[in-house]
């Protein structure tokens, strides 16, 4: 088998952020490199609070007028906070996997999901059901933008991120350091509650329309589904990601 390099490399993406909470999560993590406040907003206390924090950071804040912010950064959802940050995925596999014999590792891998709001969900459900680092498809994939780190509600900086094209040798790699793969889809052949394995687990999703790709569901040790008991034909993508996550979490 073709060895994957084991240099460690980085992958960094400058992006905006907006609203109070995602920017005191920048902040806290030292990820925001700039911030952006309008003018008619600078007396609110929790903005207060930010100033000072950047202060104590020596992160440049810049006071603006409100329609200079409108031209800059558009009017997201009516915020007036912004800041850029910079996130670091890491792209060595290696820093992900499990070397520990004593302690399970769980992973998500995420294969071609489109729209942003349901990554940032994603990777919101993958931290809080524990899960050690998520591997995301780059190709025809959605990118990690402002979308993603909003509706990941700050997971994003508290999880091991890596951004790949090619996700199948990561689960070759994976495979190798024994690690079961389990993918969720809509055709699989047992239900989720039926779940069974225990050790070294990643969980591959697919994308909203189409599912799992076809190279990356023959690689799978076991495909499970979650079958729907009312009218509707499916869950959201992120919804039956959490379930299926918090299922191998407390097994």
């Amino acid at each position: 088998m073709k060895q994957m390099n084991k240099k460690k490399k980085s992958q960094n993406s400058f992006i905006n952020i907006y609203g109070i909470n995602p920017v005191k999560e920048a902040l806290s993590k030292g990820n925001a490199k700039a911030i952006y406040i309008t003018e008619n907003f600078i007396k609110n206390k929790r903005i207060s609070e930010i100033i000072n924090a950047a202060e104590n950071k020596n992160i440049p804040f810049n006071i603006i007028d409100l329609n200079t912010f409108k031209k800059q950064f558009g009017f997201n959802n009516g915020q007036t906070i912004a800041a850029q940050v910079n996130l670091d995925f890491n792209s060595n596999i290696e820093d992900i996997i499990n070397t520990d014999p004593a302690k399970n590792s769980n992973i998500l891998i995420v294969d071609k999901v489109q729209d942003p709001r349901n990554l940032g969900a994603l990777i919101r459900s993958a931290e809080s059901a524990g899960f050690d680092g998520i591997i995301i498809s780059s190709n025809n994939a959605a990118k990690i933008n402002s979308t993603v780190v909003e509706s990941s509600s700050g997971a994003i900086s508290h999880i091991q991120i890596i951004n790949d094209q090619n996700i199948n040798q990561i689960i070759k790699k994976l495979k190798d350091n024994n690690y079961w793969i389990i993918g969720l889809d809509m055709d699989g052949d047992k239900e989720y509650e039926e779940y069974d394995f225990y050790g070294n687990i990643a969980l591959v999703i697919g994308s909203e329309g189409s599912g799992i790709s076809k190279l990356t569901k023959s690689l799978c040790d076991q495909i499970y589904k979650i079958s729907m008991k009312g009218k509707t034909e499916s869950l959201n993508v992120s919804v039956a990601a959490g379930i299926m996550m918090f299922k191998i979490s407390n097994s």
